[in-house]
């Protein structure tokens, strides 16, 4: 099997014999296996990698034998990583939960490990970037198949979280986001049929599980990464065989805009009219009317032409649930009702409580606040709920629970504590205090249970350790975009720092096993370097 790209220029003393090599290679294909499916395995790969790099020692002598000056100060995201983890360990001397900081810093050592172990191994990149490409992309297929197969299995209805049985759905989705990608831009590099089908398989696999998923995270980093492939190999060159690539960025560039447009366009909100608004019920009660509100469901709004008491006398004599009482979800089941209602078409007195079926008021009292939740799945069901978000934060409801806008209220309240920390932060282990206090200080909306971090890893480091450790943590991303080693071209190192940069914005990426490990393992392989031969 060949191996195409660039030819390897670095000096004898960097290449491997056969048991480091071989040793290097399984803890990389195990890694990279693991890395959608099991925390477990994630470890015995990092393990691995420790075992290999002894064997090197062994084999190949001190980390500095017949390196000079000359090879260290050509590894910019080495220093960049020892830097933010010493300056997280400093870190520790002003915080007061030891114990948590401790953990943290420990969940956080593949970010150091594999970047030190990798960069001071003598092992062939280019064969290694070559495995983990490739079992990369099988264990994400298979991962897929996976989830895919114990999702259609299940007996019950799942949500879309839990087709993703084995990690977050959304560290999947990265993955799966970035193996595209990589496979994407091999086809278009080397035009391999073999990379053509990968990315097919990928493609179909990967997309419905994102779908299924409901990741948005996924269903924006898939068509970005594609562009920026495109973008990277052909936009700009005047070359008439890449004429086609200029047109698909152009079509494509267009589309997004048209889809952005519309959606944007559909967040508006838009409140009753007086003729939507009626005056008395069949059997003679008054409406009550909220026009200053304008939540809708399925396009009626939802906050109109309430007939109270029809609703409460109708409701008795079909459930043993109180009308003013919680739904099996612990939600108001008044509210439940008048948005089922709502979404059904039906109107908001007794005449459309009895048009309910036995099956349908089965329904409202599990909890059920829309016929789209059972009409609608995946991606077009969290796009139901987006809506439903936006309008319900404009209208004042209680953001608790709602992914999107309680986003706001994670920012406000961490927003309060740089504003009471603003040099050093609060420390590597205080994060969880410091938010908790924060929550109080501002008279958060959020209830207790949806108090949580801020869900942006830039806004995390900054918390924890100041604008150092910020800082810090951009030199190791931009690292990245320096032109790396002579065993590998450019572009994967870019697709790579594109994808994990852009989910630091939404997500605490690196506060879990996988996101740590996804992290550390292609800061690693993408950030080694070597120096220029004379």
């Amino acid at each position: 099997m060949s191996i195409k790209g660039k030819q390897s220029t670095a000096s004898p003393i960097e290449s491997s014999d056969k048991l480091v090599q071989g040793a290097y290679d399984a803890a990389l294909i195990l890694t990279a296996f693991a890395l959608p499916f099991s925390n477990f395995l994630m470890s015995q790969g990092a393990f691995l990698l420790v075992i290999a790099w002894a064997i090197d020692r062994w084999k190949n002598g001190p980390l500095f034998r017949n390196r000079g000056w000359a090879h260290w100060k050509s590894q910019p995201t080495l220093w960049a990583v020892l830097a933010l983890f010493a300056w997280q360990l400093i870190a520790q001397t002003w915080t007061s939960e030891w114990v948590t900081g401790w953990t943290a810093l420990r969940i956080k050592l593949p970010l150091l490990a594999f970047p030190l172990i990798l960069t001071t191994g003598r092992w062939n990149q280019k064969q290694g970037l070559f495995m983990v490409q490739h079992a990369l992309g099988f264990s994400v297929g298979v991962a897929c198949l996976s989830c895919l197969w114990i999702g259609y299995s299940n007996d019950t209805s799942l949500y879309p979280r839990d087709w993703s049985p084995f990690i977050s759905h959304i560290r999947f989705s990265l993955m799966i986001a970035f193996v595209w990608a990589w496979w994407f831009w091999r086809w278009i590099r080397h035009s391999e049929s073999r990379s053509g089908w990968v990315l097919l398989l990928l493609t179909l696999l990967g997309g419905w599980v994102i779908w299924k998923t409901a990741s948005l995270t996924g269903a924006l980093m898939v068509p970005l990464s594609g562009i920026a492939v495109l973008w990277m190999e052909g936009l700009g060159r005047e070359k008439p065989s890449l004429m086609w690539v200029r047109k698909c960025l152009k079509g494509v560039g267009l589309l997004a805009l048209a889809v952005v447009a519309l959606g944007a366009w559909s967040l508006q909100p838009t409140y009753p009219t007086s003729q939507a608004m009626l005056s008395k019920t069949m059997g003679g009660e008054t409406y009550q009317h909220f026009p200053e509100r304008c939540l809708k469901e399925n396009g009626g709004h939802v906050w109109i032409n309430l007939a109270w008491g029809e609703l409460q006398e109708a409701w008795s004599g079909r459930s043993t649930f109180p009308l003013d009482g919680p739904d099996q979800r612990g939600q108001e089941l008044k509210t439940t009702l008048i948005r089922f209602l709502t979404s059904k078409g039906y109107p908001k007195d007794a005449n459309g409580i009895e048009q309910l079926t036995p099956l349908e008021i089965q329904v409202i009292e599990q909890g059920v606040p829309t016929v789209l939740e059972l009409e609608h799945h995946g991606l077009m069901r969290r796009w139901d709920i987006i809506q439903f978000e936006v309008a319900n934060n404009i209208d004042g409801g209680d953001p608790s629970g709602h992914s999107l806008v309680q986003r706001i209220a994670f920012l406000q309240a961490a927003f309060h504590i740089y504003q009471e920390n603003p040099l050093f932060g609060v420390g590597t282990g205080d994060l969880k205090v410091a938010f908790a206090q924060a929550y109080e200080a501002v008279d958060s909306p959020l209830r207790d249970p949806f108090r949580l971090r801020a869900h942006n890893q830039y806004v995390t480091f900054m918390l924890s350790g100041g604008p150092l450790a910020l800082i810090l943590w951009l030199s190791v991303l931009g690292t990245l975009m320096i032109v790396p080693s002579y065993h590998e071209p450019r572009q994967p190192a870019l697709l790579f720092l594109l994808i994990l940069g852009l989910s630091c914005f939404t997500e605490d990426t690196l506060e879990t096993q996988a996101g740590i490990t996804f992290a550390g393992l292609f800061i690693g392989l993408f950030g080694r370097r070597f120096p220029p031969k004379n």
